[in-house]
């Protein structure tokens, strides 16, 4: 194994162990304390699980593709389509972006109709909210589970579409779209909205309950802005060299440095999360420090955000 390789490896260990320990984490404290059963906290739960998907299936194609010769034929082309290919991994970010949006329109009807029950997302709502942003992100990258192939002589699964040229071309550009500019457009529209009006509350309100309600309200709304607007600096790297690898194949060459920086970005974003809720939130810190080491933990009594 090159230098080289080997430090992409430990990166990339380090990357997907973080990513692990700490959405694991946040699914324990949202599923253990009764307090943090919110809505909000049920869909950080399903970012967490999308953001681990793509650290497991990062695995298999840069931590430990080293130890294993990929075997061809048919079975390397079953590998790839479902644990080599990466399809997981785009899987995990698609599913990632749609939690991302839900997130942000649940700020807005929080935030700008607070008193608008039809759109009150509950927890009996979310469950077919999160089925269907998982059938989204199956059902999007579908194509890439008939086309990611083995290829002899070459370290990883490669796109075949065969004589579909155009086809190829208009899936990377609509995944560009569909996963990256059209998601963050209406998050960015919608996060403007929220924090306008969260801005000309904050002028309006005299009563100490209603400045302590905007405060709490706030955290949570920059807490879920700052998740965004990571994500887009982190993922829009990869969906852009992928949009332009059907024009100019170079840039996405799996051995260049610029591909291998998209990757690590992805990874990072997955596994940053975590932090950013802990950052953000004390109800947060307060739960993390009481699952890790405070047997007798009582977690105290909560702001329930709407």
């Amino acid at each position: 194994m090159k230098s080289s390789d080997l430090g992409l490896t430990v990166a990339f260990s380090v990357v997907v162990l973080v990513n692990l320990l700490g959405n694991a984490l946040v699914c324990l404290v949202v599923l253990r304390f009764r307090g943090m059963r919110a809505p909000i906290n049920f869909l950080l739960v399903n970012l967490a699980v999308s953001d681990m998907m793509v650290a497991i299936f990062i695995i298999p194609d840069y931590i430990i593709n080293w130890a294993f010769e990929h075997p061809s034929g048919n079975t390397g082309d079953y590998m790839c389509m479902f644990i080599t290919g990466g399809n997981f991994v785009w899987v995990g970010m698609a599913s990632s972006t749609f939690s991302l949006v839900v997130v942000a329109v649940e700020r807005y009807f929080a935030v700008v109709h607070p008193l608008g029950e039809r759109w009150r997302l509950t927890n009996r709502r979310l469950i077919p909210v999160i089925v269907v942003g998982w059938l989204y992100a199956i059902f999007f990258n579908l194509p890439l589970f008939f086309v990611v192939r083995h290829k002899d002589r070459v370290p990883h699964c490669v796109e075949r579409w065969a004589n579909h040229t155009q086809l190829a071309e208009v899936y990377t550009v609509s995944c560009f779209f569909i996963f990256g500019a059209i998601p963050m457009g209406a998050i960015a529209f919608l996060y403007l909205r929220v924090l306008c009006n969260l801005w000309r509350s904050g002028v309006r309100a005299t009563l100490l309950s209603d400045q302590a309600r905007i405060r709490a309200i706030r955290k949570v709304t920059q807490m879920a802005v700052v998740v965004s607007i990571a994500y887009a600096i982190c993922r829009l790297p990869n969906l852009v060299l992928y949009m332009l690898s059907r024009f100019e194949p170079n840039l996405y060459d799996y051995e260049s440095v610029t591909y291998i920086t998209s990757v690590v970005l992805v990874g990072v974003n997955s596994a940053m999360n975590p932090f950013i809720y802990a950052l953000h939130s004390t109800n947060f810190r307060q739960h993390i420090r009481g699952a890790l080491c405070c047997r007798g933990y009582r977690p105290a009594d909560y702001l329930r955000i709407r």
